[in-house]
């Protein structure tokens, strides 16, 4: 039986008893999990060495495996002198054919010189947009982002949410493995249902970081009086200044309720009674909220900056503004009629592209040519 390790520790939160799960990397490196599993795959997942909770009973066909303490030689190169070499020793012993990496960070580097000498083939994924031109300079250090890049280089493939991105790093790394793989979901019918009317309340869903964009949330809420919010997350620590500034500004305000980290069994439940999901980020690759969304035929509204290869417009699955006075006059000039066509076209639309398992052969397929 083929083997397929995934590395990123976030993914564990979701997979065991009183988890904290944050972010939708490992939302979506989950489905990847299952749709492998599905497919004949052993699934293997790190761990950390002290870390010793139980999994949840729906996910017995996990195997974790310890990659390192990390409270052991806390030293200066630490990594080096205790980390990478016991994560050298985990990938040997799960004997694995694949390491899966959701989130590139500078040890992708290094990671990679470990997969080249066992001969695992390392599959990385791109989270972010803003990863591949002038804006990681905003979000990593130099030598964070130097290793980073580096580690494109070292890995078998690289896996691209958009046009954007696939066409960014085939700029930049011409001879490289690079597919273009939209997010996977589970498609479970009883989630399927059209909209039957053109009420509810607009949903907002992320955890709390500049990213996000809370200062445009705050002007459309603002903008929008007549219309109830409902914010689901949480904080991320360190808080950034205009995130924590805007957050304070929309907990005063009485059109908008925080509803705090949703469970992952309820998020379907607070989508079938949203109106609309709304987005506001500055980048994303591929939000994994749109997918849930569009599962209860909810449709999104989001600007030009997150819109993945054009889809909202081009198949019909909301709306696309500019700012808050223009989304102020698309909301009136929506018929009931028209937002239920929308509803329908989100269920269509995420059926005939994002099933785990139609993405998981097309993935086995490419690492097979």
């Amino acid at each position: 039986m083929p083997k397929i390790f995934f590395y990123q520790l976030q993914n564990l939160e979701l997979l065991v008893e009183n988890g904290n799960p944050r972010g939708g990397s490992a939302v979506q490196t989950l489905v990847w999990m299952e749709a492998f599993h599905e497919l004949g795959y052993e699934v293997f997942q790190s761990r950390l060495e002290n870390d010793h909770r139980k999994l949840l009973p729906e996910f017995s066909w996990v195997k974790t495996i310890q990659i390192y303490h990390p409270k052991k030689n806390k030293k200066r190169l630490t990594w080096f002198t205790h980390r990478f070499p016991s994560i050298y020793r985990a990938i040997k012993n799960s004997n694995c054919d694949i390491l899966y990496i959701s989130i590139p960070n500078w040890t992708t580097f290094f990671l990679g010189l470990i997969c080249l000498r066992l001969k695992v083939k390392q599959i990385v994924r791109v989270a972010n947009d803003n990863i591949l031109d002038e804006r990681i300079n905003l979000t990593h250090s130099k030598i964070n982002a130097f290793f980073m890049l580096l580690g494109f280089k070292t890995c078998y493939l690289i896996l691209a949410q958009n046009e954007f991105q696939f066409n960014n790093l085939k700029k930049n790394y011409p001879n490289k493995r690079i597919n273009k793989i939209f997010n996977p979901i589970i498609i479970n019918k009883k989630h399927l249902n059209n909209k039957l009317n053109f009420q509810g309340y607009i949903g907002w869903v992320a955890n709390f970081r500049y990213q996000k964009n809370l200062s445009l949330l705050f002007d459309i809420a603002v903008k929008l009086k007549n219309e109830n919010f409902k914010i689901a997350g949480v904080e991320l620590f360190p808080l950034d200044i205009e995130t924590e500034d805007c957050l304070l500004k929309l907990k005063k305000l009485q059109n908008v309720n925080f509803v705090g980290n949703i469970p992952r069994k309820e998020i379907f439940s607070f989508f079938s009674e949203a109106k609309f999901l709304l987005n506001t980020s500055r980048y994303e690759g591929f939000s994994n909220t749109f997918l849930e969304a569009m599962m209860t035929g909810t449709p999104i509204l989001s600007t030009g900056n997150v819109n993945p290869d054009g889809i909202i417009d081009t198949f019909g699955l909301g709306y696309i503004y500019n700012d808050e006075n223009d989304l102020k006059q698309i909301l009136n000039g929506i018929s009931e009629t028209e937002y239920l066509q929308k509803s329908k076209n989100c269920i269509e639309y995420v059926k005939n592209n994002h099933d785990h398992l139609f993405l998981g052969k097309k993935l086995l397929d490419f690492l097979k040519e």
